[in-house]
């Protein structure tokens, strides 16, 4: 007993820290509102401004689902906060909603923008973007301090599965110029790129200062594969070959003549070439690249038509940073690591100063500097104090984003009326008498469509993940499985593979020969055996391959990591390319060793899960009323709704064009921020013409918006559910008069009024 109470007492000491953290915070949240609204108050009354009016529940409620769930509230939850009259329900809906998994979607979005995350990079193996979206949605489900996320994205390296962080330089693969034009750009507000190619005609940087910056991160090198011990036994048969050669052609008489065509002959007789094909053929794109790492040996030099009087051509750039101090690189110091500490130091004000501002933006529809990614020595924020006094909370908060989210939530300039009109950058001053009017962002308006069709609005993908898991889990395997092997071992394999290639070479000239003389004569018959001994033969290739040489690579591998006795197990739910030219490089996805990420499942086990599922939905069903085919149906819809509507961020990034998103201007995450905030022709059609009003979407019986509108027998009541639903609030009595009016014309249905408001302004709109 007294080990136990030990053992209790030693975790809460443990955990007295995280929890003293939280009770500052907690602390520290209200009285920083308090605080900015006082400067805001200050400055009002200094420029002669009246601050909005403050906002109904009804406004704030809507607002702040989206600004920090990315979507509009369900009617349900409408509903529940309306008609609390809990003292303090702001506040506990803002902790709330930064609590959730919604928060995590909506900041996911957010950052993939800024980040310019994309599902897929070019030439580069699925597991690397795989990976980064992984360290991105976790990094904000942990609430990962803000100046530790950028710099584990500046430091990273290593592979993708063990550090997804790589993903931010694999962005931008073997281009650590324009890399770091795009890391001062987001980091540092800083728009350095001109001053790449020459010294920046707008602003005070040089190119040498580019080229010195940049110097910190020019050692980065992609890992594209995992052949160094094939590579060591092939070059180990070459040197041998040129040790020869050199002692013959130092005995030679004929200058070495002889010798060198001897060598040529036995070099051209090792066919490297076609043996490293025969090794990184089945592995495709689980590699290429797999990971960064750091060249040491790495020499930034000033490019050959450099003319500016700092510098001459060729000279060697060593790291500097453009402001500020950095700790001094001593032997061995890895530079990007050492640039990682100097950008995210809350001694550098700048970097400090960008992510007050994104996150002010986030929630007003501006930033206290616009543009926040220009800054320069003459840049002033259009509110100083308010500035200045966000840039010590957020180092005091420790670069806490939820914690400094809900201090500018709970301010009362945030929750007063928004600001209608244009902001003109450089030329108008905006004093934030409350957030400027906002069209919703295209996931903000996907994602409040899934909440009015999705029972489960905010729920994962969790088949995505699991597939993603596995992923990554094949290419750490397949890498592993190639370091693991003996290299001389693996090239004598690739020889015996080839000769067994020229083999069916032969067989398949053979066979094509025979196909052009049945062509010739018209033998339909002959022609059709002939096709099946093709096919026959590619089979034979697939097949002898993984036989011969993916297996004994992988059982090598499974009892280097698992034992004598580890059993290689099959994916059973893996759907395999039916070509058998392919074989070999699927089957490396369809094979299982035993500690690289979960063990698949079996279709047992999904059939299991499935019913359960089934279960689930059914039970939901019963509560709500439905039996029968009914019931039936209504699981059907759920199922269904589970794979068409999920948020956004659960789809691949971005979405392919034709999407509903890309129309609504979704980045096509090629640049920085590069999302469409304006309105178009294809988005009102897609809003009034698309499935999304329809029998096939928001009108279906069984999605929660009907549901919820047909739990009202009263006409009256279900025009209030309407509203509830779709804009948060209930209507006016001159709304209903001009419903009451439109219905003697003959629009008696609330589906004729869903319509309706989903094409208005007040739905698509933040106010």
């Amino acid at each position: 007993m007294n080990a136990l109470r030990l053992l209790v007492l030693f975790l809460c000491v443990a955990a007295l820290p995280e929890m003293a953290g939280a009770a500052n915070a907690a602390r520290q949240i209200p009285l920083a509102a308090a605080e900015i609204d006082a400067l805001l108050a200050a400055h009002w009354k200094k420029s002669g401004v009246t601050p909005n009016a403050p906002v109904t529940d009804e406004v704030f409620l809507r607002r702040v689902y989206l600004d920090l769930a990315g979507r509009i509230p369900t009617a349900s939850e409408a509903v529940a906060f309306l008609d609390s009259k809990l003292p303090g329900k702001r506040e506990a809906l803002i902790d709330d909603l930064l609590a959730r998994d919604s928060y995590v979607s909506n900041f996911y979005n957010f950052w993939a923008d800024i980040l310019r995350y994309k599902s897929h990079f070019v030439n580069t193996a699925n597991v690397v973007p795989v990976a980064y979206e992984k360290f991105i949605k976790e990094s904000l489900r942990a609430n990962k301090p803000y100046d530790q996320f950028v710099r584990e994205l500046l430091s990273a390296k290593g592979y993708a599965w063990d550090n997804g962080a790589i993903g931010y330089y694999q962005r931008d693969p073997e281009m650590p110029l324009d890399n770091m034009a795009i890391t001062a750009r987001i980091f540092l507000g800083t728009r350095i790129e001109c001053a790449q190619c020459h010294d920046h005609p707008f602003d005070k940087w040089k190119q040498t200062e580019f080229y010195h910056l940049a110097a910190y991160t020019y050692g980065n090198k992609s890992v594209n594969e995992a052949f160094s011990g094939a590579r060591d036994a092939i070059r180990a048969r070459q040197d041998a070959i040129n040790a020869d050669f050199k002692k013959e052609k130092a005995a030679a008489k004929d200058g070495g003549k002889a010798a060198e065509q001897r060598k040529n002959e036995r070099m051209e007789a090792m066919e490297y070439r076609k043996v490293v094909g025969i090794i990184k053929g089945p592995v495709g794109q689980l590699f290429s690249p797999i990971g960064t790492e750091r060249r040491q040996d790495a020499a930034l030099r000033l490019p050959p038509d450099f003319h500016q009087p700092d510098g001459k051509p060729g000279d060697l750039m060593k790291p500097r940073p453009i402001f500020g101090t950095a700790p001094e690189l001593s032997p061995g110091n890895d530079p990007a690591e050492v640039f990682a500490q100097w950008a995210t130091s809350p001694q550098n004000s700048t970097f400090t100063r960008v992510i007050v501002n994104r996150l002010w933006r986030k929630l007003f529809g501006l930033a206290l500097i616009e543009p926040l990614d220009e800054l320069n020595d003459k840049t002033t924020a259009m509110v100083p104090e308010v500035e200045a006094r966000l840039e010590k909370l957020m180092v005091e908060l420790h670069y806490d984003q939820r914690a400094f989210l809900a201090v500018i939530a709970r301010t009362r300039a945030y929750q007063s009326a928004v600001t209608r009109g244009e902001f003109t950058r450089g030329e108008d001053t905006y004093h934030f008498p409350g957030p400027m009017l906002r069209r919703m962002t295209a996931e903000q308006v996907w994602d409040s469509v899934v909440a009015l069709a999705n029972h489960e609005p905010d729920a994962r993908d969790l088949k995505r993940e699991e597939r993603n898991d596995r992923r990554i889990g094949v290419s750490h395997m397949a890498c592993d499985a190639y370091l693991n092997f003996d290299g001389t071992k693996l090239v004598d394999m690739a020889y015996a593979r080839l000769q067994a290639e020229k083999e069916l070479q032969q067989r398949e000239t053979a066979v094509k020969e025979a196909m052009i003389t049945v062509k010739r004569n018209g033998d339909k018959a002959k022609e059709i055996e002939l096709r099946h001994q093709e096919g026959a033969l590619d089979r034979e290739r697939g097949e002898t391959f993984v036989k011969d040489f993916i297996m004994p690579v992988l059982t090598n591998l499974a009892q280097k990591k698992a034992g004598p006795d580890a059993k290689i197990s099959v994916d059973e739910t893996y759907k395999m390319n039916a070509n058998p030219r392919v074989l070999p490089t699927e089957t490396w996805k369809r094979l299982y060793v035993p500690g690289y990420g979960p063990m698949p499942k079996t279709a047992a086990q999904l059939a299991a899960e499935a019913q359960a599922e089934k279960q689930r939905l059914a039970a939901l069903a019963g509560k709500l009323g439905f039996s029968g085919k009914e019931q039936d149906a209504f699981v059907t819809y759920c199922e269904r709704a589970r794979t068409e509507w999920l948020r956004a961020s659960e789809f691949e990034s971005p979405s392919p064009r034709g999407h509903f998103l890309r129309t609504m201007g979704q980045s096509d995450r090629d640049f920085v921020e590069n999302a469409n905030p304006n309105a178009s022709i294809p988005q009102a059609l897609a809003l009034m013409n698309g499935d999304l009003v329809s029998a096939k979407g928001l009108l279906s019986p069984y999605s929660p918006l009907k549901l919820f509108v047909g739990k009202s027998p009263a006409p009256d009541a279900q025009v209030d559910a309407v509203y509830l639903a779709l804009l948060a609030r209930r209507p006016t009595p001159q709304e209903k008069s001009v419903w009451t009016k439109a219905a003697g014309r003959g629009l008696t249905s609330t589906d004729d009024l869903i319509y309706a408001l989903m094409n208005t302004k007040q739905f698509i709109f933040i106010q």
